[in-house]
């Protein structure tokens, strides 16, 4: 009897002091970093896509400067560097030359899938990890194990964007118009095979240049074709352009498509009735939420940029606080990092949890969203298949 007892108590002790020992180990790990913590961002802060690319840098310096204000990570403060991309993927990767001679610990990439197509082959030469939320759904489709994705991609909206169009709001001859880039053109061509998939012909497909103005042509293509929805993909400025003159067109269809027609940026330049009724699907937006916590961070964010906070905001975020949790744990040893990142699991953020796949992608949940007026409503989350 007194036997058992013993080796039951020197187990818990040993129990105890193995706890002690990897918290110690861990906190340890993190201490060894450098007393301040270098991190790259690249992103787009001039040029037509100035718009997208602000939003990536207000969620992680906004993250940034809470980490900082609390502390640090280890009592270790994070160094942000920034590095604008303007609009060209020449641009890009000679920004993320620049990142890249400080030797950062790890690096953000924008959500501009050509730039991370332009910078992922140097960044992996580099070996350090590097976290974007552009939506091309081949960005971690390019083989390198230091590149992972905490947005959700084109690949996942085109799969649900039609599916929803048609056994959900029962429509079977849309048309399809998209920004005439890698980003749109994908997700064209993706929506066309989902379409496919569910015995639906397009009625139409369009594309507009990222600089174009007037889409008039395109859209009464549409209309002429007897389409009776619209799916629109495109970025904030061009789907305002979009939406606008549908409505002076007198173009009445069902348009659903990517988070631009929700997105707060779209929504200041519309009126309540260009906007009303409009679909999406997409990352999780914040301006839904009735939680107090995100409402008060989504106004400290507004208030600090004077730009509502979006999915891609969110996301940024987020990815700063995951990493500061890995680092936490593995410390500053970049290795360690890219295998944690790989590993992550059900780990909470903002809106959505995080758990990453056999490619590097760590969001696989999304909003459904309907315009009431200027005002986005979430139908309900809806989320990849598997997960």
């Amino acid at each position: 009897m007194f036997y058992v007892s013993l080796k039951t108590s020197v187990t818990a002790v040993t129990a105890i002091w193995l706890s002690v020992a990897v918290a110690a180990d861990a906190k340890a790990d993190a201490a060894s970093c450098p007393s301040s913590i270098p991190f790259g961002l690249t992103t787009a802060l001039t040029g037509n896509l100035a718009l997208l690319g602000t939003q990536a840098r207000n969620g992680a310096e906004f993250a940034v400067d809470e980490i900082n204000a609390g502390g640090g990570i280890a009592g270790k403060k994070i160094a942000i560097t920034t590095e604008d991309t303007g609009a060209s993927s020449t641009d890009a990767l000679n920004a993320m030359n620049r990142i890249l001679e400080g030797k950062p610990l790890f690096i953000l990439g924008s959500m501009i899938s050509p730039h991370v197509f332009a910078q992922t082959e140097v960044v992996t030469k580099s070996e350090t990890p590097f976290l974007v939320g552009a939506t091309n759904a081949k960005v971690t489709m390019q083989g390198s194990k230091w590149l992972f994705r905490t947005h959700v991609h084109d690949g996942q909206l085109a799969e649900l964007i039609p599916e929803y169009l048609v056994k959900t709001l029962g429509k079977t001859r849309p048309g399809i118009m998209a920004v005439a880039d890698d980003y749109g053109l994908g997700a064209s061509k993706g929506i066309q095979a989902a379409l496919a998939k569910l015995k639906v012909s397009p009625a139409a497909v369009a594309s507009y240049a990222p600089s174009d103005k007037d889409m008039s042509a395109q859209l009464l293509e549409i209309k002429d074709k007897d389409a009776d929805s619209l799916i629109l993909f495109g970025r904030p400025a061009d789907v305002t352009l979009v939406i606008k003159q549908m409505n002076d067109l007198g173009i009445k269809l069902t348009t659903i498509g990517n988070a631009s027609i929700v997105a707060q940026t779209t929504l200041n330049n519309l009126s309540a009735a260009e906007a009303d009724g409009g679909y999406a699907i997409g990352g999780m937006i914040p301006q839904t939420s009735t939680d107090a916590k995100i409402m008060d961070w989504s106004k400290r964010v507004q208030d600090k940029y004077k730009v509502p906070a979006d999915n891609f905001t969110v996301s940024y975020y987020d990815t700063v606080y995951l990493l500061k949790s890995i680092i936490e744990k593995v410390g500053c040893n970049k290795p360690a990092i890219r295998d944690a990142l790989a590993a992550t699991k059900d780990w909470k953020g903002m809106l959505i949890s995080y758990q990453a796949d056999g490619q590097g992608d760590l969001a696989h949940t999304l909003g459904i969203y309907r315009n009431k007026g200027k005002t986005p409503e979430l139908t309900g989350p809806i989320k990849e298949s598997g997960y």
